[in-house]
């Protein structure tokens, strides 16, 4: 177990995390927000390569600095940027990263090629990491974050740059993880998290605004989400004076969905049809 106790960091004038609070279990918990929002800042202090002003991480019962390298061996972490050496091959690169993690002798190759085909890239083992495409890379990162079976997997916008293909595929592999592991996920993309998270997070200017199950944060706001027909100088007008919506374009025209308080008369709830997104543009905006 994961518990977080009023984590707050600030540089200079600027307050990236918020006296935020948070206890994760096994499960896939999805961190949502802007850029800027605190989600780096958060998954930064708790893999403890950025320091925290104060507060409290603890795992199971016991504070993560003194756990030291004891919690880091136990942390399996994606970083949002790729940095790699090119000229490594992905079965290279994962032995050079398990030893790292204190994994030698005959398991090393064990691991590595365990993973390797846990993320479909076996049969590219040997091939240099320079030639992968984005998607190749990113499953790479995850390849690595698993080794040496962590607990807690925490990973940074791992949708970042993919296709949609490689989007699906990458979603799919982290849905399984979360059967068995603690992962943080954190993400602005709201379909990378909407079916697999078992609770959702969303931090806004460093806070912490709004947090719990998919289907609880949706029925919440079933009353505030509404739509109406528009021209696109309506929707502009619209947007400025209620805030930023979603447009969908429809078979006989483009539809403006607003989500918030006294919107429009002419706006028509829409009920059973409201989305986690919806969600996330209420507590973001």
């Amino acid at each position: 177990m994961l518990e977080i106790k009023e984590l707050s960091k600030s540089y200079g004038q600027v307050k990236a995390l918020i006296d935020f609070s948070y206890v994760m279990e096994k499960g896939i918990y999805g961190i949502l927000g802007t850029n800027g929002a605190g989600k780096s800042t958060l998954l930064n202090i708790i893999t403890d390569n950025t320091v925290r002003d104060h507060g409290e991480i603890l795992y199971d019962g016991e504070e993560t600095r003194k756990l030291g390298k004891k919690f880091r061996r136990r942390v399996g972490y994606l970083p949002q940027q790729q940095g790699f050496y090119p000229q490594f091959t992905a079965r290279e690169f994962l032995t050079y990263m398990g030893r790292l993690k204190g994994i030698g002798g005959k398991v090393i190759q064990e691991e590595v090629a365990r993973r390797l085909e846990m993320v479909g890239l076996l049969e590219h083992a040997d091939k240099k990491i320079g030639g992968y495409s984005g998607g190749m890379r990113q499953r790479v990162l995850l390849a690595q974050a698993l080794l040496g079976e962590p607990d807690l997997i925490i990973l940074d916008e791992p949708t970042a740059g993919l296709d949609p293909k490689e989007r699906i595929r990458m979603r799919n592999f982290i849905s399984a993880m979360g059967r068995d592991h603690t992962v943080l996920l954190a993400t602005h993309v709201v379909s990378d998290i909407e079916c697999i998270a078992r609770e959702v997070l969303i931090l806004n200017k460093g806070r912490l605004v709004r947090s719990g199950t998919p289907e609880v944060l949706i029925q919440e706001i079933e009353g505030l989400v509404k739509e109406c027909y528009c021209t696109p100088e309506e929707m502009e007008q619209y947007q400025e004076q209620y805030g930023m919506g979603n447009i969908y374009q429809r078979q006989d025209g483009q539809v403006l969905r607003l989500v918030g308080e006294n919107l429009p008369e002419t706006f028509q709830s829409v009920p059973g049809n409201v989305n986690l997104e919806d969600v996330f543009l209420l507590y973001a905006n």
